[in-house]
């Protein structure tokens, strides 16, 4: 087995940069789950303290809107880490020294790859689908 070389300290730091952009990125998803869960509730609540059922869509499109809001932050993290992985390997085509260019050379991740993985469906699809069986059985 090859033995690889010691990253030297600018590849360290450019690993680190990389990592702190991950790490900001995940809280960000993080985040984003926590406000549409708090104020979905918030409007299916109002809804029901109401007679009317008008707060439900909204509730709807907040979840979609959500949904995409944390489908990028999820697909540029993909992107990040793949960056990474590859300063790290370092293959024959290393990206030049300090990029942070994850869009060029990260690799692909596709929109409807990151939209349609089981941790968001389990999250806004189960949000989306209850609100909009709200709206059906209310109106």
């Amino acid at each position: 087995m090859t033995e690889r070389p010691r990253p030297d300290e600018r590849e360290l730091k450019h690993l680190e940069l990389l990592q702190s952009v991950i790490s900001r990125l995940s809280n960000n998803s993080f985040l984003v789950k926590g406000w549409c869960i708090t104020l979905n509730s918030v409007l299916v609540a109002v809804a029901d303290r109401s007679a009317g059922w008008r707060s439900i869509p909204v509730a709807v499109a907040v979840a979609v809107g959500f949904w995409l809001l944390d489908g990028y932050y999820l697909r540029q993290e993909r992107l990040f880490r793949a960056l990474y992985e590859r300063v790290v390997d370092r293959r024959d085509d290393p990206p030049p020294a300090f990029t942070m260019d994850a869009e060029r050379y990260g690799g692909p991740v596709s929109w409807a790859s990151v939209l349609l993985s089981r941790p968001m469906l389990f999250c806004y699809g189960v949000l989306a689908t209850a609100d909009t069986l709200l709206v059906l059985f209310l109106g």
